[in-house]
């Protein structure tokens, strides 16, 4: 049997390789020019092709004990997650009003138009520094409040939804969002606006303003319990739709995770926090599709993590969450999570995490083609270059390939503005790219 399954990934392989090159299909126009087709030979975009190269692809890397500790690691350690639990009562306000005097100069020095590419006036910013309330900022210490996010919400730098860019025509990098949560993101709440609309807060791996009206106050204790429920589901899609009562509320991104009931049919009842009229913090019950989540987190292999990175081939890439969608540090943080790994929020956090890492400055071309297939692992290794990360996927006729989120644009294509499969030459990342991290137990 095993000689016949080997027979027929020969013969699979041998036929792919038939197709040809794997550079992105363009013309020979000088112009700049779209990429419809980014891989040629069409196997390259399917899972189960890279995964029938392994051979252990269901084999745990890390067990929960082992990622409990990896993730503690990282917030502990490393500083680069928040655990809720070990939120402070009381911060300094100094250290707040320091933190959004920098956030909101840092982006008025280098943001200067709107959406429509008309410019942003010093009146703007003036009047909505106001809306800082730095003024309240007055006794030693600010004590915290608790809250929990009851839909998607965007996180943002300073207190507006205006769209905010750096440059003419660049409307799909709002360099005012910081983030997006999840619903069910725990947040600390530190300062409100002046307005009262916006509240600053730590999240998990994200600081930010979000609207009053997207979260719920509650006790910690209560959200605690909530966060720790023993019995969880964690979404497995790339969209989880959320009805209550029967009705759409809301979608939900890959891994989340919510406290679990029951299982009805073909669906699965969870338990989700809403707020009543006063902003307070309740809970309800909600449903969601069983073919979108998994009871526990899914056990961290190979084969389980090229699973669900394929789930989001093709999908848009979104500016750190803009649109409801993900940028290329979200798609990992994403994929990850599923396995209950909770990695940080950008890309050059994303690449120090743990101690499985190689540096690669020091390889020239074709010594890090070597140093791929002796050090990377499918699945399991990341790849950072400046402002990026990628996750190998395997190799193909001697070369290095990736999935990521990308926006991708270079001076022969346009942007390619979603998730792709790609070999690592693509724009020249296998010069480009600075580190390998293995996301292993140390």
């Amino acid at each position: 049997m095993k000689k016949i399954i080997f027979l027929f990934i020969l013969l699979l392989l041998t036929s792919c390789q038939d197709i040809g090159d794997n550079k992105p299909l363009l013309t020979h126009s000088k112009k700049k020019q779209p990429i419809f087709i980014v891989n040629p030979n069409r196997h390259l975009n399917i899972a189960e092709f890279w995964i029938s190269q392994l051979d252990e692809a269901d084999k745990v890397i890390m067990s929960q004990k082992e990622i409990e500790r990896f993730n503690n690691e990282i917030a502990h350690k490393q500083g680069l997650l928040n655990y809720f639990k070990d939120i402070n009562k009381y911060y300094s306000s100094r250290w707040i009003k320091n933190t959004l005097l920098k956030n909101f100069n840092g982006l008025k020095n280098r943001v200067k138009y709107f959406s429509d590419n008309s410019s942003i006036s010093l009146a703007f910013y003036t009047e909505l520094k106001k809306e800082l309330n730095l003024d309240d900022l007055t006794a030693k210490n600010q004590k915290t409040r608790y809250a929990l996010t009851i839909n998607y919400t965007n996180q943002r730098i300073i207190p507006t939804e205006e769209v905010m860019i750096k440059a003419k025509n660049q409307i799909y990098f709002d360099r005012n969002q910081n983030s997006a949560l999840d619903i069910a993101t725990p947040i600390a709440i530190l300062h409100t606006s002046k307005d009262g609309a916006w509240h600053y807060g730590v999240g998990p791996t994200s600081s930010g303003w979000v609207r009053d009206m997207d979260i719920a106050f509650g006790e910690k204790k209560d959200i605690l319990d909530y966060l720790d429920s023993k019995n969880f589901i964690v979404t497995t899609s790339a969209k989880t739709p959320l009805l209550i009562k029967g009705v759409y509320h809301d979608y939900m991104r890959m891994g989340v995770r919510l406290p679990y009931i029951m299982s009805i049919d073909d669906s699965m009842m969870v338990r989700v926090p809403t707020r009543n009229d006063n902003g307070a913090l309740t809970f309800t019950n909600a449903t969601v599709k069983q073919s979108n989540v998994h009871i526990g987190y899914l056990a961290y292999s190979q084969q389980n993590i090229l699973s669900q990175a394929f789930k989001f081939l093709h999908a848009p890439y979104g500016w750190g969450g803009m649109f409801g969608e993900q940028d290329c540090s979200k798609f990992i943080q994403e994929i990850y999570a599923t396995t209950g790994l909770r990695l940080p929020r950008n890309s050059a956090s994303q690449s120090k995490v743990g101690n499985a890492k190689v540096e690669m400055k020091m390889f020239d071309k074709n010594p890090r083609v070597q140093q791929i297939n002796r050090w990377a692992k499918a699945g399991v290794s990341i790849f950072h270059l400046k402002g990026h990360i990628v996750l190998y996927i395997g190799n193909y006729q001697g070369e290095p390939f990736i999935i990521h989120t990308v926006w991708g644009s270079s001076s022969k294509h346009f942007a390619l503005g979603r998730t792709a499969v790609t070999s690592l030459n693509f724009n020249n990342y296998l010069k480009k790219f600075d580190r390998i991290t293995n996301i292993t137990a140390p």
